[in-house]
Parts: structure tokens; C-alpha cells; sequence
């Protein structure tokens, strides 16, 4: 099984890094992380990723505005919102078929167990259903 190659875009550090190490634990997952989305943009464009896993609410780009800027760029990318904000508070306008969501929160386990499975379906999927 090959490893599936994840970029993690969000603006808390120490949540990305408590990420990579949980997606890492068994091999499964390459993280690479970045804190925002300019530079993503840059690590996307000179790396080789399955999945965008990002925030909505980040300091310098919105989740938002870097999942257009990926949209034009890569719009076959799998694309996670992993992320506090409801999914009410302008994020549901602007879901497709290859962008899914995950709010933060609640128990962990369960949490990374669903996080875990929604990347491996979006990355193995004939056609992407995120």
C-alpha cells in the first residue's frame, strides 16, 4: 500500500503538529505542513499531494479563498475542511464534490477515525466524494 501524501493548511501550530503525529503514527500518511495558504499554494505546486486537508479561519488567506485558489489550480485535489467553524457559517455554499468537511472537536478518537477514513476514501475513490 503506498503512502498517501497529505498537505495540513492551518494557522494553529500546535494543532498541526498534534495532526502529523497522530495521521503518521501507522505510515499510512505524509503530512506536510504549512500555516498558510500562500505558502501551500507554493508547496503544491513544487510537491506531489493526494488531499489538501485545511482550516476556514486563518490569519493571512481564509480556508475559503485558498480552496478557490486550489480549485483553479488543481480542480481534480481532494479538498478537507478540518476546522472549528460551523458548517453553516458560509462554508455549505461553497461545498462540491471533492471538498468535504470535519469540525474540530469533540472526542478525539472518533474525530481522527473519521478524518482518517474520509481522506482514505477521497484518495482511493475512482472519482472523489469528499
Amino acid at each position: 500500500m503506498r503512502v498517501i501524501r497529505v498537505l495540513y493548511v492551518d494557522d494553529d501550530q500546535s494543532f498541526l503538529e498534534i495532526v502529523k503525529v497522530i495521521l503518521e503514527k501507522d505510515g499510512e500518511f505524509s503530512v506536510t505542513l504549512s500555516q498558510e495558504g500562500d505558502e501551500a499554494l507554493d508547496l503544491l505546486s513544487a510537491g506531489d499531494y493526494d488531499l489538501v486537508l485545511s482550516d476556514c479561519r486563518m490569519i493571512r488567506m481564509d480556508g475559503v479563498l485558498f480552496r478557490e485558489r486550489v480549485r483553479e489550480l488543481y480542480p481534480g485535489m481532494p479538498f478537507i475542511f478540518f476546522t472549528g467553524r460551523q458548517k453553516e457559517e458560509g462554508i455549505s455554499k461553497i461545498l462540491d464534490d471533492l471538498t468535504w468537511y470535519l469540525q474540530k472537536g469533540g472526542d478525539p478518537a472518533v474525530q481522527f477515525a473519521r478524518l482518517t477514513d474520509q481522506i482514505r476514501s477521497c484518495v482511493r475513490a475512482e472519482e472523489p466524494t469528499c
